[in-house]
C-alpha cells in the first residue's frame, strides 16, 4: 500500500525542501521504495540531489499532459529506492497553465494512481504558498507534514495555514484531510527564543507536533550546498540521526510498516 506524504508551509525558508529530501532518503535507506515529487517552480529538490540541467519532462507534463504515462516523467539518479519528478516549469506562463488545471483539487492525487502499486512512498514538496498546486499536494496526501521554524513569523505563518486547510476541509467533506504534525526544524537549543516558541507549540498543539526535532546543524547546510541529502553526506552526524528518527516516528504513529 502506498503512503502519499505532502511537505506544505505558507512561508519559505523553514525547512521544508530539506526535510522532504532527507525523510525520502531515509526512507530509501530502510529499502522503501520512494517517489520524490516537486511541486515547487524554484526546483529546489532538483538542486538538492546535484542535479544541474533542467529536464525535458516533469511537473509541467504531470499537469499540462493527463495522457503522458506518469513513468514517461519519472527520473533516476544514483540514489538507490528512490526515483523522482522534478519541477521543469520555466516560465511564468507555464506556472498559470499549471496552476490552471490546478484548480481542480483532485487533479494531483487522480494522476498519481499510476504510481500506487510501484511506491511504498510518494513524497511531495509542495510551493510555499497556499495556492493551487499547494491544495493539490495537501488533496493528494494520506498525511500532511509542516515544517516549523521556531521564529514568531513562522508561527504566525502556521496560524494561517491551519485556517487555509480547515476551509479546504470544510470545502472537501468528502475527503478527510489529515495533518501528520508540525515539524519543527533548525531548532537552536542555545537560543531561547527558539526554546520559547517550542514550548507554547507543544502547550498550543500537543499532540498533533512530531516528537523529533530537527537541530540548527552544520551538516545540513552543508550537504545542501553540495547537492547531497545529510544521510548521504555524514550518516552518523545529529541531523542525519534526526530525520532517521522522523522516519521511525511516522511509521510507528502511523503504522506504515
Amino acid at each position: 500500500m502506498t503512503t502519499v506524504i505532502s511537505f506544505v508551509s505558507q512561508k519559505g525558508g523553514v525547512g521544508k525542501t530539506t526535510s522532504a529530501v532527507n525523510l525520502a532518503t531515509a526512507f530509501a535507506f530502510g529499502e522503501y521504495k520512494v517517489l520524490l515529487i516537486d511541486l515547487d517552480p524554484q526546483s529546489s529538490v532538483r538542486f538538492s540531489f546535484g542535479v544541474k540541467n533542467p529536464v525535458d519532462l516533469g511537473t509541467k507534463e504531470l499537469f499540462l499532459k493527463p495522457d503522458l504515462p506518469l513513468q514517461r516523467l519519472i527520473r533516476r539518479t544514483d540514489q538507490e529506492n528512490m526515483h523522482f519528478i522534478f519541477s521543469n516549469q520555466m516560465t511564468l506562463h507555464e506556472e498559470q497553465l499549471i496552476s490552471h488545471v490546478a484548480e481542480d483539487d483532485g487533479f494531483l492525487r487522480r494522476r498519481l494512481e499510476e504510481a500506487y502499486l510501484t511506491y511504498d512512498f510518494i513524497l511531495i514538496d509542495a510551493p510555499a504558498a497556499t495556492g493551487p498546486l499547494s491544495l493539490n499536494a495537501v488533496c493528494a496526501a494520506d498525511l500532511n507534514i509542516l515544517p516549523l521554524q521556531c521564529e514568531s513569523l513562522a508561527v504566525k505563518s502556521l496560524k494561517r495555514f491551519l485556517v487555509s486547510f480547515n476551509e479546504l476541509q470544510k470545502k472537501l467533506p468528502h475527503r478527510e484531510l489529515k495533518i501528520a504534525g508540525i515539524l519543527l526544524t533548525m531548532f537552536d537549543k542555545d537560543l531561547e527564543i527558539h526554546k520559547k516558541v517550542a514550548q507554547q507549540i507543544n502547550k498550543a498543539l500537543g499532540g498533533s507536533v512530531f516528537k523529533t526535532v530537527i537541530p540548527k546543524n552544520a551538516q545540513i547546510t552543508e550537504s545542501s550546498a553540495l547537492g547531497r541529502s545529510v544521510i548521504t553526506y555524514d550518516l552518523k552526524s545529529e541531523g542525519s540521526s534526526a530525520y532517521i528518527r522522523l522516519m521511525d516516528e511516522l511509521i510507528d504513529k502511523f503504522r506504515l510498516r
